[in-house]
């Protein structure tokens, strides 16, 4: 008996270990398992147009939808043929509908949600635009189309990289959208030369509004601001909307990032005759100063005004034929001469904007062919405008530096914030995959 006994506890023990063993394995294998997922490196998301997941297509398709993303070439006939609709059906759709060039014009990667029954179409919703979608549906055997709006939603987004290879390789590695890369070299075109001086190691930090449509992001918006250290040198800036209405891009001291003026007010195809003291005239045939640049360019092409300025002179003078005279901030003025034709509605006294056409090229006065000349001058003085440093814009007012100050702090401190949140996560995630 007392055999028996103590060969049964033996068998026991022998069990129990055998389940415990078991046990510890599934225990070690649940934890390799969760410490793999927890170390999964999740790229950030792109702003692309949110598209369905496979499961919602399914969902859709059980239901009688069938979702379909267009191609190139695609038409709402080779549509309507591959789903199995009759030609009749989209015949009723386009007949007296004002909507039919839209859906006549079908583009690549459009999605189009068809609810049918057998070979017939109860409706149809084409995604026009990220906030807008023509919906046919079919009411009492004909077929009525409207236009659905969806709110669109905003906030503020933040983003952080170092720079690996190329800037732009970062950025399509990163899912960072072109358009906000675009917007930075742009900012900062004057402080750092994006065609030599970028290099790996380089860091960038951009605050942005984004966008969404129903919770979803669907576009970037406007740099807020934005940080780019190159070659350990820091350079900043944060976009401000002064109280005229007008923004612009400024340090965080109220300097602005931008030019006063563009360097010449017109596309030209060559300079045909360059800034001089003494210059043979080629009309009046002896030397005398040239106080501009000739830009040699096809009659009627636009000519800009190169700042932001008030029109002094708009007529008819002497040698310089049709003439525009602006008078700009701080002792600057412009000259644009021999137009062909002033712009309509501009007159004396008026105030224009930096990059507004003003005027057209042409030949008028003391010209042997068409082209705009152009001067330059500082405190009544003219100046070579093809090396003159241009000036940077007017920098916030004392009046605003105190909103402006207050503005810059916060956008930073939120930069810094995210900044150093997502330094963290990487240590974090270097530190569990050595783990």
């Amino acid at each position: 008996m007392d055999q028996k006994t103590n060969g049964l506890s033996r068998t026991t023990i022998k069990v129990f270990t055998l389940v415990a063993l078991f046990i510890v394995l599934l225990a070690h294998l649940f934890i390799k398992m969760f410490s793999h997922k927890s170390t999964t490196n999740y790229a950030n998301s792109t702003l692309a147009l949110p598209k369905l997941q496979k499961t919602t297509l399914e969902k859709a398709e059980d239901n009688g939808w069938k979702v379909i993303t267009t191609h190139s070439g695609d038409s709402l006939a080779s549509i309507f043929k591959q789903a199995g609709l009759r030609s009749q059906t989209l015949q009723a759709i386009l007949n007296n509908n004002k909507h039919a060039k839209v859906l006549a014009n079908i583009k690549p990667d459009q999605e189009i949600r068809l609810l049918m029954h057998g070979d017939n179409l109860d409706k149809l919703i084409l995604a026009t635009t990220t906030t807008q979608s023509l919906i046919v549906s079919r009411q009492n055997n004909r077929y009525v189309t409207t236009l659905e709006s969806r709110k669109m939603s905003s906030q503020n987004s933040y983003l952080t990289a170092t720079v690996r290879g190329s800037l732009y390789g970062t950025a399509k590695r990163l899912n960072i959208p072109y358009k906000l890369i675009q917007q930075m070299t742009d900012i900062f075109k004057g402080e750092i030369n994006f065609a030599k001086d970028v290099r790996a190691g380089d860091q960038f930090s951009i605050a942005y509004k984004a966008y969404f449509v129903e919770d979803k992001l669907a576009d970037a918006g406007e740099i807020l601001a934005v940080s780019y250290t190159n070659r350990g040198k820091p350079h900043q800036a944060v976009r401000y909307a002064r109280k005229g209405g007008d923004y612009d891009y400024y340090t965080p001291q109220g300097t602005s990032l931008e030019k006063a003026f563009i360097r010449y007010p017109v596309k030209f195809s060559h300079i045909s005759s360059t800034y001089s003291l003494s210059r043979y005239h080629p009309i009046l045939h002896y030397n005398r100063p040239h106080k501009g640049v000739d830009l040699a360019a096809s009659i009627g092409t636009p000519v800009h005004a190169t700042g932001d300025g008030r029109i002094a002179i708009i007529d008819h003078q002497s040698g310089y034929g049709n003439m525009v005279k602006l008078t700009h901030d701080r002792g600057y003025a412009s000259i644009y001469a021999h137009l062909l034709r002033f712009q309509k509605g501009l007159s004396k006294g008026d105030r224009v904007k930096r990059g507004q056409v003003i005027g057209y090229v042409g030949q008028t006065g003391l010209a042997d062919g068409p082209h705009c000349h152009y001067e330059f001058h500082i405190n009544q003085q003219p100046k070579n405008p093809s090396t003159i440093e241009l000036p940077r814009a007017s920098p916030i007012p004392a009046r605003e530096m105190a909103h402006f100050k207050s503005n810059t702090t916060t956008i930073f401190a939120q930069l810094k914030l995210y900044e150093a949140a997502s330094l963290a996560d990487a240590r974090g995630k270097k530190t569990t995959n050595t783990a």
